[in-house]
This record gives structure tokens, C-alpha cells and sequence, in this order.
């Protein structure tokens, strides 16, 4: 049944090209007991990276369910729309997670491509605000954290920082609770993390 008081829960990985974010976002994703782990892989890095198979049609995604580790490449299904695949593969995995019982998760790397500081595709959003009520939990990554809506920044329960330089980018994570000129000086490959509800603080680096 779907808990509809529970807070949304949402981690918001940030960092500047190099810094660590994505080695970081796969760590997590392997390392947080999951019913089933949902990753939109158009580039196919995450699929390089974690050394899986690609799902491309609708009878292979729901036979991926079975690994706990849905990696969907969209151009057999959606040949040249990226963005309606997005939209769709969002729409599933909020499905298919109202479907079983267990924590799953969806991440999206990059999340500044499909949504911007105006507009986020109504399935994006829905995972975001309501998708810890089904059972799904939203991570991000992005190197632009200024150019990410509010519908997710201002749902996330954790914030971790790798380094960033560009001013716009710094003051978004100000906003969110980070220090700036300590996010600005990070070394390549170590970060802040914040829990924004508690607002307990952890350092940590990934190499």
C-alpha cells in the first residue's frame, strides 16, 4: 500500500568534470541494498561501467527486473527521441516499483539534460516528489547543479559535493546548504556529503 506521509528521498550528487561525482553515484548504487537498481543509459557508460547488459525492449526490461539492475539504452524503442524515452523509462520504473515490495532506486547522471531550471517532464517529477511512497528513491548526478529544477533540489534529503568552480554552480549548493569556499577547494576525488534533514556532515573521498 502506498505511505504517502513518508518524506520524499532524494540524493543529490554534484561535482565538476573529474571530480569524482559518477565514480561516486556507481559506488553508492552498488553498495545500498536495493530491490532493483534503474539506470537510463543512453551512452552507454553505465553499462561499461558495471560490466552489465543493456535492456532495449519492453520483454527485456521486464526480464531485467529479475538481475535487480535495469540499465535501458532507448535508441531500439525510441530511435532518435531521447527525451520521450526518458520520459517513458521514468513513468516504468515508478510502475514497476508499485509493483513489489522493496527499496529501489533510479538514477540519472547528467540530470540537466532532460529538465532545466522551468521545466521537468511530469514522470521526472513524480519519482521526486511522491516516488519514496512507492518504493523508489531518486539519485541524481550533475556537474550543473545550478540548472537543476527545484522539484528536485527541494525534495533532496542528501546533498554530496565534489569539487565545483563556476560561481553559478556554488551558489546553488550554498542554497542547499554547503559551504562554497570548502566545495570550491575540495581535492579531486574527495567530498561533502549533507544530510539536509539532519544536517550531520560527512567527509569521504573515492580515490
Amino acid at each position: 500500500m502506498s505511505d504517502y506521509t513518508l518524506p520524499p528521498a532524494c540524493t543529490v550528487i554534484v561535482g565538476m568534470t573529474g571530480s569524482g561525482k559518477t565514480t561516486f553515484a556507481f559506488r553508492a548504487l552498488l553498495n545500498t541494498p536495493a530491490a532493483c537498481r534503474f539506470i537510463f543509459d543512453d551512452y552507454g557508460q553505465a553499462a561499461a561501467r558495471l560490466n552489465l547488459p543493456h535492456a532495449s525492449t519492453s520483454d527485456e526490461l521486464e526480464s531485467a527486473l529479475e538481475s535487480r539492475y535495469v540499465l535501458f539504452n532507448p535508441h531500439r524503442m525510441f530511435p532518435g527521441q531521447v527525451e520521450s524515452a526518458f520520459r517513458f523509462f521514468c513513468q516504468w520504473a515508478y510502475d514497476c516499483s508499485r509493483r513489489s515490495p522493496g527499496k529501489k532506486i533510479l538514477l540519472v547522471d547528467e540530470v540537466w539534460r532532460f529538465q532545466s531550471n522551468n521545466q521537468i517532464p511530469r514522470e521526472l517529477a513524480t519519482v521526486a516528489q511522491t516516488g519514496r511512497a512507492e518504493n523508489l528513491e531518486l539519485m541524481v548526478a550533475t556537474q550543473l547543479p545550478h540548472k537543476v529544477h527545484a522539484s528536485i533540489t527541494g525534495q533532496s534529503t542528501e546533498l554530496v559535493c565534489f569539487r565545483l568552480d563556476e560561481p553559478l554552480a556554488l551558489d546553488r549548493v550554498r542554497e542547499m546548504g554547503a559551504d562554497p569556499d570548502a566545495v570550491r577547494t575540495l581535492p579531486l576525488g574527495s567530498f561533502i556529503a549533507i544530510n539536509r534533514l539532519s544536517r550531520a556532515t560527512l567527509f569521504g573521498k573515492v580515490f
